[in-house]
């Protein structure tokens, strides 16, 4: 079972735990259109490492990648558009032998509750996260 929070709660405990990371698993195309949160209040950084690739490959170095930055240990929350791909991330990250990793349940973007609307109502944009483009 995947641990899942949303956004405001994230924030907090990267706020409150000094040695977690942010990891934004979306691709680089979505950072730079969208932006990414904005962690420089609680003087930490996001580490940006793509789950899946523009061309939907997927990055077979994800797990190498984190273990660069991170220890089994470290407490790590995932986050992508929604949090379908956070949850994959998750899911990876656990099978690898990582143990304290939690999903961003919403996002960066959220989604939208009605399909002819494009506002979104939940994420990490809409709680009025720091974040930047």
């Amino acid at each position: 079972m995947i641990k899942e929070v949303a956004p405001p709660i994230a924030y907090q405990k990267l706020k409150e735990i000094k040695e977690s990371i942010l990891i934004d698993c979306r691709t680089e195309k979505e950072w730079n259109r969208t932006g990414t949160p904005d962690l420089s209040q609680i003087d930490k950084s996001v580490l940006k490492i793509e789950l899946v690739r523009q061309d939907q490959s997927i990055n077979l170095n994800f797990t190498e990648q984190v273990e660069a930055y991170a220890s089994y240990e470290t407490p790590l929350f995932i986050i992508c558009k929604s949090g379908a791909r956070s949850a994959a991330a998750c899911q990876i990250l656990l099978k690898a032998g990582f143990n304290d990793v939690t999903n961003v349940a919403e996002g960066f973007e959220g989604h939208s509750h009605y399909n002819d609307r494009s506002e979104n109502f939940d994420g990490w944009q809409s709680h009025s996260l720091p974040w930047q483009k």
